[in-house]
């Protein structure tokens, strides 16, 4: 094997559907739908429709923070749509870039087509997942918004942070949203923490700075790559209600 392929392959750190950490304890539904585990979970009735392409490590289940991530979605009132990549939990095949953006693909036409046609579609990306939404925003169909969180430029760049940029530069997996962040056509709204040592800060700021619409940036004080929502300390919700259901926003005191 090659070392560039080795590195290939630490971008994925994929759990089978037996590694669990929690359940969701609220009502929705799972299902095996052409390979990819999906999960739906019902929103309101006037509730935006939100896909979210989680990061590259655990799967569904795992780890809580994921929990803690999607509740966050869920309690806006959206629509929300989660999926496996392949070789995560039940979904099958064997995860590499080409098959993610085919699992995103194909929960994506799904989703569009349960879409209540007179809400708004969004497309909601973390970390490696940041990656797969800007391509399902740019080589796919336009959402209404897009959100990432902790994400990058692309991985030659997060691996040569952390490893030596001639190794890093061996890969041959891109996931290279700065290329396609530059032909995005919807708003962007991007959250990072400032102490992330394993998508440093710069690597979001640099992306963020190639979008050519309009956007907003969230940064976190101390936070590192997987406790963003809880160093927030309630912004992180705060902001999600704000971007996901503006007219839901709770008035503020003057």
């Amino acid at each position: 094997m090659r070392l560039g392929q080795v590195f290939d392959r630490m971008t994925f750190w994929n759990m089978p559907s037996f590694v669990k950490s929690y359940e969701l304890d609220v009502y929705h539904l799972t299902m095996l739908f052409e390979g990819v585990e999906i999960w739906y979970v019902p929103g309101h009735a006037d509730g935006p429709t939100v896909l979210f392409c989680h990061g590259n490590a655990g799967n569904l289940r795992f780890p809580n923070v994921r929990r803690d991530r999607l509740m966050a979605i869920h309690e806006t009132g959206a629509h929300l749509w989660a999926f496996d990549y392949s070789g995560y939990g039940a979904s099958e095949g064997t995860p590499s870039e080409s098959s993610v953006y085919a699992n995103a693909r194909t929960v994506h036409r799904l989703a569009r087509r349960y879409q209540n046609p007179e809400s708004r579609f969004i497309l909601f990306g973390r970390s490696l997942g940041g990656a797969v939404a800007t391509y399902l925003a740019t080589e796919v169909e336009t959402p209404d918004l897009l959100i990432l969180e902790s994400t990058f430029t692309c991985v030659a760049e997060v691996a040569a942070s952390w490893s030596h940029p001639k190794v890093a530069g061996a890969m041959t997996y891109e996931f290279n949203s700065a290329e396609r962040m530059a032909r995005l056509r919807c708003p962007l709204k991007m959250i990072h923490g400032t102490a992330d040592r394993i998508v440093p800060y710069h690597l979001g700021e640099k992306l963020y700075d190639c979008c050519p619409t309009h956007k907003e940036w969230l940064s976190v004080e101390g936070a590192g790559h997987n406790n963003v929502q809880q160093k927030a300390l309630g912004e992180y919700e705060r902001a999600l209600l704000r971007w996901l259901t503006p007219h839901r926003e709770p008035a503020r005191d003057v």
